[in-house]
């Protein structure tokens, strides 16, 4: 009895890693860094990542974006909102973006649109792939 159990907790933690591994996708690890921007460690190349963000924020965004290919930093308006995405080259094929926001003419943290700004250009991604 006392095995089975002792076996039972064992492959508990396993099963739950194996699970995250296959649902994961594009995403490696995902993360609120303060109360405006969202952090997601990605498993896809920085340059493919950039274009698909300046792709998402022309699309959404009414007006001009303002972007820097040297340093692949984005500005967009979003409903209301000043976003900010930042890619960056981890490491072979890994990146990680950066998404922040504010609201009320870019005075007040939103770190909640920029986690669901953060997941539409995750979907976006793994529907690339």
């Amino acid at each position: 009895m006392r095995n089975a159990l002792l076996i039972a907790l064992l492959a508990l933690p396993l099963s739950s890693c194996l699970v995250a591994g296959a649902v994961g996708g594009v995403v490696l690890s995902s993360e609120m860094m303060d109360n405006r921007t969202h952090r997601s460690h990605l498993n896809q190349d920085a340059r493919v990542v950039w274009n698909t963000v300046k792709d998402f924020l022309a699309k959404e965004s009414p007006e001009l974006i303002e972007f820097d290919d040297q340093t692949r930093i984005a500005s967009a308006k979003l409903d209301g909102r000043v976003v900010r995405v930042e890619v960056q080259a981890f490491d072979v094929d890994q990146s990680t973006m950066t998404v922040s926001a504010k609201n009320y003419m870019a005075t007040v943290n939103d770190g909640e649109f920029a986690e669901i700004i953060s997941e539409r250009l995750i979907r976006r991604l793994n529907a690339q792939k």
